[in-house]
């Protein structure tokens, strides 16, 4: 059954609105006949009604996550803890507010609605349209420290360092209201230039909506002011939809980008080229706090005690920062390295599936050539045989019969290897096919002293391949393994030295890894190993470093073209123990489920 359409399915994002225009029209509506008849505003509509659209959007962020993989899920995930920490900061302000009667200056809720900026700048930075390199993983990470670092700095420097030195309460509530403006103006500004950024028209789309949203809670912010400058604010008035409206307004891109499916980054990730740039934002950043003290002690007029303070504070703040740049660095230098190493691999791999593919086409043209007279050579042995079954000359036909079959064979794994013959598909579990590969191949193994070990992975998908050619595959790579641990044990070593006396083992491994979705297959053996100048011509038809009785050279081509049927890949390395390892990576369709191992 095909999924329905983006047109045929009810639009979530379009309800979303109307719900939340529905929801802050009816607080309009309700304040103003609350402070009419009351004649006053009331603090505990106006504090209850808050809570309310940010847990609708973090409900909301969870469940688009729920559907959504890599850099997407991370975002999402990371909008629903911006939005549950705003939460928790609103239920403080609103149990102060309405049972405790009244939220102090230095109000307790305040660094926990500026905590809460920090998963959104993650959130921003990570980009939910980008997918990033695995081996990216302990830079960004580092980045969202810095980022933690410098709002942390940025809260206690101006804000908490008036709080705790005895500063007056004018002094704390301005800085702490131009500290919340610039932090909206920030994430907004940050916010539109990745929707000026991206390249996806859905995502376009999405993160128009979300860094509007972030500018209407800028703009609540300078409401807000404007209402503390001529008066006091009391929530319950109409000024409280600046501080519920922007949530209302990212749930609707969130509902957005689940009626559009965009459940996956779209875009790969910044070139390798752009790491030294965001390098130097890093040290900018360090510099900054330096340079932020010095600006605030010659323009801002302060106690001596906050000035001390501060400076300290500056001094402090340097060295954890300077530990996290220095480690970054590091890892991005090796970073660097090994995406230089990646290239060259990348490079080479597609070198050789050009060279392979073109060796296909030849290979298959002559395979096509000689399968019609073979044919007609085993046609004819055929009849004579059975014309003339007692007849002297029937063991030579009978040897002419054996070779044409023979030949035929190589033709068939010729065409097997160019990609000719159409595979019969059906949904398997890899883990069984490879049992029952081993099951039919472990009792020789045994026979010549050879262990096969297993570690197979749990729940992986169903997926959807020839069966009968995948047991193929699997019989390849093993017998190719047996064969090359009969070579070490012959003092035939190729690569890193195996004592000959170790006992034979073939350990064959699956996994499932995400990023793209795929089944990773490994047979691995303690063998001989493969000579480096090989490696790139190991899957060459006729190419086998065996004698000329052990095989005809198709067994590792033969792999090599089934898997490139299912649309996976297939290589080969030299382990660095001794040995060699293969390597299959099959792709998992999208209506593949996990399932218990076999």
């Amino acid at each position: 059954m095909t999924a329905p359409t983006v047109e045929s399915r009810p639009q979530l994002a379009r309800m979303v609105a109307l719900a939340g225009g529905a929801y802050l029209a009816a607080y309009a509506a309700l304040s103003v006949v609350v402070s009419t008849v009351a004649g006053e505003p009331s603090a505990a509509l106006g504090n209850l009604a808050q809570l309310v659209p940010p847990i609708g959007f973090a409900a909301l962020a969870v469940h688009v996550a729920r559907s959504s993989q890599g850099q997407t899920r991370v975002f999402w995930n990371l909008c629903a803890v911006h939005a549950a920490v705003w939460t928790v900061g609103q239920a403080v302000w609103t149990y102060y507010d309405v049972f405790r009667g009244g939220v102090p200056e230095i109000a307790p809720s305040d660094p926990i609605f500026f905590a809460s900026s920090v998963p959104l700048a993650a959130a921003l930075y990570g980009r939910p349209e980008r997918e990033r390199p695995k081996w990216l993983f302990d830079i960004v990470v580092l980045d969202i420290v810095l980022i933690a670092l410098f709002a942390a700095f940025v809260y206690i420097y101006f804000v908490a360092s008036i709080a705790v030195t005895g500063g007056t309460e004018e002094a704390y509530a301005a800085n702490i209201t131009q500290l919340f403006n610039a932090r909206s103006l920030v994430l907004a500004v940050w916010a539109a230039w990745l929707w000026r950024t991206a390249t996806d028209e859905g995502w376009r789309h999405v993160l128009g909506l979300f860094s509007l949203g972030l500018a209407v809670s800028f703009l609540g912010g300078l409401v807000y002011d404007l209402v503390e400058y001529f008066g006091t604010y009391v929530p319950g008035q109409l000024y409280d939809l600046g501080w519920m409206a922007p949530f209302a307004v990212m749930a609707v891109a969130a509902a957005a980008a689940r009626d559009r499916e965009l459940f996956t980054p779209q875009e790969a990730g910044p070139a390798t080229t752009r790491m030294p740039l965001v390098s130097l934002i890093a040290v900018a950043l360090l510099v900054l706090i330096p340079t932020t003290d010095e600006i605030a002690r010659r323009v801002l007029t302060v106690s001596p005690g906050v000035e001390i303070l501060r400076t300290r504070l500056a001094l402090a703040m340097m060295i954890p920062f300077g530990i996290v740049v220095v480690v970054r660095e590091f890892l991005s230098r090796r970073a660097l390295l090994k995406a230089g190493q990646e290239l060259v691999s990348t490079r080479e791999q597609l070198a050789q599936s050009e060279k392979l593919a073109a060796v296909g086409q030849l290979v298959s043209g002559v395979a096509h050539e000689l399968n019609n007279p073979l044919q007609g050579v085993l046609g004819y042995a055929e009849l004579m045989v059975a014309a003339n079954p007692t007849d002297a000359k029937s063991e030579e036909l009978q040897a002419i019969r054996d070779n044409a079959n023979r030949a035929a064979g190589i033709v068939r794994n010729l065409m097997t290897f160019a990609g000719k013959e159409a595979p019969a598909r059906s949904w398997h579990q890899v883990n069984r096919l490879v049992k029952d590969a081993v099951l039919k191949r472990e009792k020789y193994a045994r026979l010549v002293g050879i262990t096969i070990k297993l570690s197979l992975a749990d729940r992986l998908p169903l997926i959807y391949l020839d069966g009968m050619r995948f047991e193929e595959v699997m019989r390849h790579l093993i017998d190719n393994a047996q064969a090359a641990i009969e070579a070490r044990r012959q003092g035939q070593v190729l690569s890193v030295r195996v004592a000959p006396q170790v006992p034979g083992e073939i350990l064959i491994s699956t996994r499932q890894e995400s990023r793209p979705e795929r089944i990773v297959i490994e047979v691995s053996d303690n063998g001989s190993g493969v000579r480096t100048e090989d490696l790139s011509r190991v899957f060459d038809p006729f190419f086998t470093t065996r004698g000329p009785r052990d095989g005809a050279g198709l067994g590792l081509s033969v792999c090599y073209g089934i898997v490139r049927e299912h649309g996976g890949q297939i290589s080969g390395r030299n382990r660095d123990t001794g040995g060699a390892v293969f390597t299959v990576e099959l792709p998992v369709a999208a209506e593949s489920y996990p399932v218990p191992a076999a």
